[in-house]
């Protein structure tokens, strides 16, 4: 995954009709880990409202400026190519930190555009994602820190466990304890579909270990994406409830509790209140 540091950018904007200033942000051209790319973000449907049969000449139009600011920045630099080139306008050089292209081409469509393609975004940004027991260890630890300032007696149950079957190898649990065993999982955005292949197996190692250990309480504590999170697509936001449903389905037929939070804090809470 790269490493988060300052990228620079120029937004850039299209003169539909000529003299009459107003204009539609198309693309961004940027400089990613010292490689010069522009790329196309208005969404295709559009330029089809706007042109209709004649919208595949607008997006060849679009895509050849592009390519020409990304040359114009290669021979000289991105801070110089800030000349108008086939009707498309740069604006104002910017400096973004971010993880991924993906992030800072969001970046960018938050600030200037709200007529750009996210879920395209979203796509890009997929292969930079964290896997999914990276994140999961990260919210985890989150949560365990909050809960050893809030109640340090329940510490010790972090990270125990045992063996599932006989003579298997030791499995860890978020928390065990002989009231209640819990695991820790993330929905992620954009790596959806591992995140749910984790919860459910995790949901299976939670009922594995109820009948076992002859623990009846057991809670999935997972969290999820925000319904207003602004940089979020709209298929994105979709496809995270729908997973939710699924998971929690899944859970009430084991009879576990799936506790959706949106932070580490309200995980630790989730965590005290099942614990009690």
């Amino acid at each position: 995954m790269t490493s988060s540091t300052l990228h620079p950018w120029r937004a850039l904007f299209w003169e539909p009709v000529n003299g009459t200033g107003e204009r539609l942000m198309v693309g961004v051209l940027y400089q990613f880990d010292g490689a010069m790319q522009a790329t196309r973000i208005l969404r295709d449907d559009v330029l089809d409202s706007l042109y209709g049969h004649a919208s595949a000449a607008a997006r060849k139009l679009i895509d050849t400026a592009l390519e020409m600011y990304v040359q114009a920045a290669r021979v000289s630099s991105i801070e110089a190519a800030s000349m108008p080139l086939m009707g498309i306008y740069a604006g104002p050089l910017r400096c973004t930190e971010a993880l991924s292209v993906g992030e800072l081409l969001r970046t960018a469509a938050l600030l200037y555009s709200s007529l750009s393609n996210l879920d395209k975004l979203d796509e890009m940004e997929e292969a930079d994602a964290p896997l999914a027991e990276e994140v999961n260890r990260r919210f985890s630890t989150e949560v365990r820190g909050i809960v050893a300032l809030r109640h340090p007696e329940l510490l010790p149950c972090f990270g125990r466990g045992g063996p599932l079957i006989d003579g298997g190898q030791m499995v860890k649990f978020g928390y065990f304890s002989p009231k209640l065993v819990a695991h820790f999982s993330v929905l992620h955005p954009v790596r959806q579909s591992a995140s749910v292949r984790d919860a459910r197996a995790r949901l299976w190692e939670l009922q594995r270990a109820m009948g076992l250990a002859e623990i009846s309480n057991a809670a999935l504590i997972t969290a999820v994406p925000r319904p207003d999170d602004a940089t979020l697509g709209d298929r994105q936001r979709e496809q995270a409830k729908a997973n939710e449903r699924e998971i929690e389905r899944e859970a009430d037929a084991a009879r576990i509790i799936l506790y959706p939070v949106y932070s580490a804090n309200d995980g630790a809470s989730r965590l005290i209140q099942a614990a009690a």
